[in-house]
């Protein structure tokens, strides 16, 4: 998975020519997207890409790059229609309140005829700073190109305390930085008013919570083929070190 900025081509496709590459990322795209479909579960939204504000594949597709970034997606977006013609295609940026960068990379996107019907936007209000400016951000989004709007990551922690050997991401400073204490109640009143926050705009999808369930399990690390390596993220789960249910899980069923 990408993110900002991390955002190489994988080690097989590393020497390839830009036509293969382009290719590549069709065929791979189209076979997971066909996969899924023919076990009876069809996705009803696919990302081309993960946090692409700088692009994808790079050099290649790096945002310096937009012609070549804008092929890259088109193809990724082509397979995931031609592989599934229900599935929604979304393009997915952070730093949901930075209004002039998702402006300016959606200006680029739609100018070169980019196919997509979503957009996605990270938004942790501890990194990304306060929910006012992502609901302004939405707000201008949704008037300006018309298309539906979805958060597509999120998340807040419910406790400062480890629960394994791998140091949490979400420390005492973020909680900080965020405004919510590091409770269980912090937790759910931080979800809460991201619901209200996104509800409000016209066109919103919702909100996808990240990642609810990455409990400190044994062989659920950062790296899957180290089974010791640990989780840092077990604290912004919605489940308790004991695995029962948070106060946060319930927000969910109020919208």
């Amino acid at each position: 998975m990408g993110r900002p900025g991390k955002q190489n081509k994988p080690a097989a496709w590393a020497d390839l020519p830009f036509d293969g590459l382009r290719q590549a990322l069709y065929d791979h795209t189209y076979d997971v997207i066909s996969a899924l479909r023919s076990q009876g579960t069809p996705a009803d939204m696919a990302q081309v890409g993960n946090e692409i504000n700088g692009g994808l594949l790079w050099p290649d597709g790096r945002w310096d790059n937009w012609d070549g970034l804008a092929a890259l997606l088109t193809a990724g977006s082509n397979a995931v229609k031609a592989a599934s013609p229900s599935t929604k295609v979304v393009l997915h940026l952070a730093e949901g309140g930075n209004n002039g960068g998702h402006v300016w990379w959606f200006d680029n996107a739609v100018a070169r005829g980019v196919p997509f019907d979503i957009i996605g936007v990270s938004h942790y209000v501890y990194w990304h700073g306060p929910l006012g400016a992502l609901q302004a951000n939405l707000f201008d989004l949704s008037a300006r190109y018309g298309k539906p709007i979805a958060v597509v990551e999120t998340a807040y922690g419910f406790t400062l305390e480890e629960n394994d050997h791998e140091a949490n991401i979400f420390n005492a400073s973020l909680a900080q930085a965020g405004g919510y204490p590091a409770t269980p109640q912090g937790q759910a009143d931080a979800l809460r008013d991201m619901f209200n926050v996104v509800a409000a705009v016209p066109g919103t999808l919702g909100v996808v919570y990240w990642e609810p369930t990455w409990t400190a399990v044994d062989g659920a690390g950062w790296d899957p083929a180290d089974p010791t390596s640990g989780d840092g993220w077990e604290n912004q789960a919605v489940f308790d070190y004991s695995g029962r249910a948070l106060p946060a899980l319930r927000v969910f069923g109020r919208y």
